[in-house]
């Protein structure tokens, strides 16, 4: 499974309610229009960011969510959002260990530890996702900023310092709200 994350916020003076009904109209119309390969989408709210999580099975997926979310019966709920949004950057991340879990509150960006190879660095985040809502989704092929982690979990893991730990709480933009 991958993810393509864009973070946004509203610009200066940006209706913020206004904002958030346009991204719930946006994630609403691609839900409804059967993109092969598309998994789904949600948007969190992480301090004054936001973070849309675009779920999809294949990087030829990513093809179809692309040429889908400004086409068509999306093109006036993707618009009605761009038009206000500002520092717009994407990331593309697969899902390394664990289990996705969308409602997951803490999102943990960190850093493989200088000199730790990638399984020994799995076998010691073992720990977490081993168990119920936690997953570690790995940034792809340099496309987006460091750190080179996103953990996903119910709650602050207190990842060891070496890794650079960077905890946030992220709040579902709920769809139905």
């Amino acid at each position: 499974m991958l993810a393509y994350l864009f973070f946004h916020r509203p610009g200066p003076g940006a209706d913020v309610a206004a904002y958030e009904d346009a991204l719930r109209r946006f994630h609403a119309a691609l839900a409804a229009a059967r993109i092969p390969g598309f998994s789904g989408s949600r948007t969190y709210r992480v301090g004054d960011r936001y973070c849309d999580w675009y779920l999809v099975q294949t990087s030829a997926s990513l093809d179809a969510l692309n040429d889908a979310a400004v086409s068509g019966a999306r093109s006036s709920s993707h618009d009605a959002a761009a038009r206000v949004a500002v520092d717009g950057q994407g990331k593309l991340l697969r899902l390394a260990c664990g289990v996705h879990d969308a409602v997951s509150p803490v999102e943990v960006r960190f850093s493989k530890p200088r000199g730790v190879s990638y399984p020994d660095l799995y076998r010691r985040l073992e720990e977490w996702t081993s168990r119920p809502g936690f997953s570690v989704w790995r940034r792809m092929m340099v496309l987006g900023p460091p750190p080179e982690f996103v953990m996903l979990a119910p709650s602050d893991p207190g990842l060891p310092a070496e890794m650079s730990p960077e905890s946030f709480r992220r709040e579902l933009v709920d769809p139905a709200s």
